[in-house]
């Protein structure tokens, strides 16, 4: 079989992949929020209900995109000199569960378009590993980064799981963070997948692990460090999508956005340019 058609074989069944995974996914978002029986249910259903098929159909296209990249995701950066008169903080990416770093490969683009030079993708366990002791990890390679760009700060936008692992790179000690941007993470768990149990880190992305009443538990952030957390009303793998809302962060509701969708929205981009952009305040308050 030429070789062409072998690659085309492989893009149809991940495609075909994507659909089924995301068909599952929408499905049982749906039946959690029947059994919730959410006062939100009484908004108009029809645009709801066509806010959902279109936030499907695009979240299937984004799992195939971002499944499509996997083989870009071994490129590394070189660490560069930073300039602090002249430069924005360098920006660590942090990708979530089963994911890679190649995820980042648009929003990338449109930070480096926008005067962010120094941006590097930190890939973690992504699959069988431990949110803490990836977040002890993270601590090393931000203080790596720091210590070789000459850089004070850093910021990190972490999707997913990703924001778990950078606030629990907080709770190891990690200096010099100056602001956390999460996009889909799991705050607060999520009950998607509760019987798929196998895989530690699923386990500990349920609602009241062991693992998330810790990173709740450390009262307070280091002086001059904050977070955003950006989530989707209509994410369906953070069930309920209100556990994407992080105590005492900085918490913004989106609606359209799928889960992996966050990745490439326009208008979630703008939150982010926007939040990397800001000054940091001395306390915010979550809304």
């Amino acid at each position: 079989m030429p070789a062409v058609h072998i690659v085309a074989a492989l893009a149809l069944v991940v495609a075909a992949v994507s659909l089924a995974f995301n068909l599952f996914a929408y499905t049982a978002a749906a039946a959690a929020r029947r059994r919730a029986a959410d006062c939100s249910a009484e908004e108009d259903e029809r645009p709801a209900w066509a806010r959902r098929v279109q936030a499907f159909a695009f979240e299937c296209v984004a799992t195939t995109v971002l499944a499509w990249t996997t083989p870009l995701a071994v490129h590394r950066r070189r660490l560069r000199p930073f300039d602090a008169r002249r430069q924005r903080p360098p920006v660590v990416l942090l990708h979530g569960y089963v994911q890679h770093s190649a995820n980042f490969l648009w929003l990338a683009r449109r930070l480096r378009r926008d005067g962010w030079v120094h941006l590097y993708e930190v890939a973690h366990v992504p699959l069988g590993g431990d949110i803490e002791r990836s977040g002890v990890r993270l601590a090393g390679v931000i203080e790596r980064i720091r210590r070789v760009t000459g850089a004070p700060e850093v910021d990190i936008v972490a999707h997913s799981m990703g924001g778990l692992v950078a606030r629990a790179a907080l709770g190891a000690g990690a200096a010099g963070i100056r602001r956390i941007v999460t996009l889909g993470t799991p705050h607060q768990g999520t009950e998607a997948f509760r019987p798929l149990g196998l895989d530690p880190m699923l386990r500990q992305m349920r609602p009241g692990s062991p693992c998330l009443r810790r990173l709740a538990g450390r009262h307070g952030l280091p002086a001059g460090t904050e977070i955003i957390s950006i989530y989707s009303r209509d994410d369906a793998l953070v069930v309920p999508p209100s556990n994407g809302n992080c105590p005492g962060a900085f918490n913004i509701e989106v609606r359209g956005p799928g889960h992996m969708s966050l990745l490439f929205s326009r208008r979630v981009y703008e939150l982010v340019r926007e939040n990397l952009a800001a000054e940091v305040e001395p306390a915010r308050q979550s809304s």
